[in-house]
């Protein structure tokens, strides 16, 4: 039974112009300038007192690193997340309160880049900045003691890093979270035109226009643009969370059975009637995932 509370935001969401924004492709390049000029959401004072904040700037864009109060420890575990937004919108503040919460619930530092984004940055460079960043933070903290984590398009970017990282054979995290991932961009899936009339938050047209930005030169289907098209074998142990009211639902089904075809480690959790990246909001399925994010991070493997 979905909460009161979910049903209220279920209810509010419509109301925050973010469905109108992907139902309307024709209108998306005045839109991102108007995003540009505001920017992204940036900790506040109140997150920056209750947390360890420290700002830099690398490779030509923000990083922020988040640390309990008291600082981390060395041989803490510690988690790169990858911000959702169609490869197009800046980090918000319910990436931060999500953020917040995962250090408390953990007791981890978490790596938040504020990546370049389309149309002005595409996947070809974007995917390679992240593999680099990736593999300064396993030096310093230990690929073993790293979770690579993303909501939505930062689902799909986090699986492609992934791929990138076992191609390379370079050192892969411990472990792998997505959050509502968007994995196949070109949104062709038979059953998610009936899904779209239950998401308050996204459609159709909006994603495959977002997904042909982001891809630039490359084809929609290419695995680095869409990572469901690419090999599964040899990744980390995961988790993923979806929602049956979420558009984006076919494509965490498909990459779990993916992944059952090539013996993948996977936890699988569909939340029944669950919107778009619930995860994010501390209502009560939101606390659920973050003990159950908690407990996976936090297991020996």
């Amino acid at each position: 039974m979905i909460s009161i509370r979910a049903r209220i935001v279920n209810r509010l969401l419509p109301l925050t112009g973010t469905k109108t924004f992907f139902s309307n492709p024709s209108e998306v390049q005045g839109k991102i300038e108007k995003l540009r000029q505001k920017g992204p959401d940036l900790p506040s004072k109140r997150f920056r007192r209750k947390f360890a904040v420290l700002e830099e700037q690398v490779d030509g864009y923000q990083l922020f690193t988040i640390a309990p109060g008291a600082g981390a420890r060395k041989g803490d575990h510690h988690v790169l997340y990858l911000h959702g937004g169609g490869y197009v919108m800046d980090m918000s503040w319910a990436h931060w309160n999500f953020v917040g919460r995962l250090v408390d619930a953990t007791g981890a530092s978490v790596t938040v880049p504020i990546y370049p984004l389309a149309p002005e940055q595409k996947c070809e460079k974007l995917i390679p900045q992240m593999q680099h960043l990736f593999g300064q933070l396993a030096e310093k903290h230990g690929a073993a003691n790293m979770t690579v984590m993303g909501d939505s398009a930062g689902g799909g970017l986090s699986l492609a890093l992934a791929h990138a990282l076992r191609d390379s054979g370079s050192l892969q995290p411990s472990r792998l979270i997505l959050l509502s991932p968007w994995l196949d961009v070109t949104a062709m899936h038979p059953d998610q035109p009936e899904i779209e009339k239950r998401d308050p938050m996204i459609s159709i047209p909006g994603l495959r226009k977002f997904g042909e930005l982001y891809a630039g030169p490359l084809d929609v289907k290419d695995p680095r643009v869409s990572p469901l098209f690419g090999s599964h074998d040899r990744l980390p142990p995961m988790q993923i969370f979806t929602g049956s009211a979420d558009v984006l639902l076919p494509d965490s089904q498909r990459f779990q059975t993916a992944l059952e075809r090539v013996g993948g480690n996977c936890e699988y959790h569909e939340y029944s009637k669950m919107f778009h990246v619930w995860m994010l909001i501390p209502i009560p399925e939101g606390k659920r995932v973050m003990r159950q994010i908690a407990d996976f991070i936090l297991q020996p493997i």
